[in-house]
């Protein structure tokens, strides 16, 4: 049986696991958020619908499995997410972030374009998962935290467009927290799977075209139709309306040939390196 102590016993216990002074008056702010904390944790972590004895070996091994998928957070946000888990079964990481859908996700820098996206979020979620009602703080410093960690740019990066491309994502990244790279990645992905979006003279037949042409599941075969003809001289991958409803921002503006050559090469990923090579030669003077 387990051993289950009170609130107070419990905080103790956490204090001295994480070295906690109280008395220390320069922590006074951070420690009163680490116990708040604990309490959030007793109630929410440590207790579950059913007293703590009754948790089994196996529920806190899945629980430990769940704490790593999400150890990357910032670790309230870490322990808000083990405790809906350890209660409710639920991977939230993964459905909170199901719903978000702005393609401009990834170009967010600024609190006030956080704050509106979890007011569009919250209602959606909390109506799916009830045990959200009341969290929409919760929510708000998920998505922040959320866009930080899929926007992580590794200093070892192994990528080379150009000195000017390159210099502009690296930049970018360290005064404003948005990788470039990976909004141009994201959207070449999803571009890539969505032929019926290509502007008419950008498609061409595939070899596959005549073979999959009369299946019934389009679906699956739609894809296998088309090839993009990336050697089009304008609208690359859509790029006219990408870039006009994209956010105004110092590191956007006067951008769109910086866009469309990063586009490119997120597109080619290495290959037909003669044409990227022609193409650069064309577009560097403009860079």
């Amino acid at each position: 049986m387990f051993l289950i102590f009170t609130l107070e016993e419990y905080i103790l216990k956490r204090k001295k696991e994480d070295g906690i002074n109280e008395l220390d008056t320069e922590k006074r702010i951070e420690n009163t958020r680490i116990c708040v904390n604990y309490i959030f944790e007793y109630f929410n972590n440590y207790l579950d619908s059913k007293a703590a004895n009754e948790k089994t070996v196996l529920h806190e091994v899945k629980v430990d499995k769940y704490r790593n998928m999400v150890r990357d957070y910032d670790t309230d946000i870490q322990n808000w997410l083990i405790s809906l888990y350890s209660s409710y079964g639920k991977h939230m990481h993964r459905n909170i972030a199901g719903f978000i859908t702005d393609t401009y996700f990834l170009l967010y820098d600024t609190e006030a374009e956080f704050r509106a996206l979890s007011y569009e979020v919250y209602p959606k979620i909390s109506k799916k998962f009830s045990f959200l009602i009341n969290q929409s703080e919760q929510v708000f410093l998920f998505i922040k935290d959320y866009h930080r960690i899929i926007s992580f740019l590794s200093p070892h990066s192994e990528f080379y467009v150009c000195d000017s491309i390159d210099e502009w994502i690296n930049e970018t990244y360290k005064k404003y927290g948005v990788n470039l790279y990976k909004f141009c990645e994201e959207w070449v992905w999803s571009y890539h799977d969505n032929p019926d979006i290509w502007p008419v003279a950008h498609k061409k037949k595939s070899k596959y075209y005549d073979e999959y042409i009369n299946i019934e599941d389009l679906k699956f075969s739609k894809r296998m139709l088309w090839d993009y003809d990336y050697k089009q001289k304008n609208n690359l991958f859509s790029l006219d309306s990408l870039y006009r409803n994209m956010p105004k921002k110092s590191f956007t503006k006067n951008r769109k040939q910086h866009f469309e050559t990063l586009l490119l090469y997120c597109w080619l990923e290495g290959q037909d390196q003669g044409y990227w090579n022609d193409y650069l030669n064309t577009v560097l003077p403009s860079l």
